[in-house]
């Protein structure tokens, strides 16, 4: 049994590492910090009002689909959703 567990656990191990969920959502959520940046060090005006632009739609979502996005977010990297939420 011990060994069966230990197998278990090694396939599990290999099946993560060749999983690309982590990375997409890390590139997901780096996307706009990235943006902002340039947006910020290239002087671009319009650039800037876009940022803004896209930030203050983003936080007219609607609870319901931050909480989704935030409980998706958290599960591919192994965080509890409901204590993330609790806090708010």
């Amino acid at each position: 049994m011990a060994s069966g567990q230990i197998e278990y656990q090694g396939k599990l191990l290999e099946a993560r590492q060749s999983d690309w969920k982590d990375e997409f959502i890390l590139l997901l959520l780096s996307a706009p910090i990235v943006m902002l940046s340039w947006a910020v060090f290239s002087d671009d005006p319009t650039a800037m009002e876009k940022m803004q632009l896209f930030f203050e739609y983003f936080s007219k979502l609607p609870f319901w689909y931050q909480t989704i996005f935030v409980g998706v977010i958290a599960s591919v990297y192994g965080l509890k959703a409901t204590d993330l939420i609790k806090r708010k």
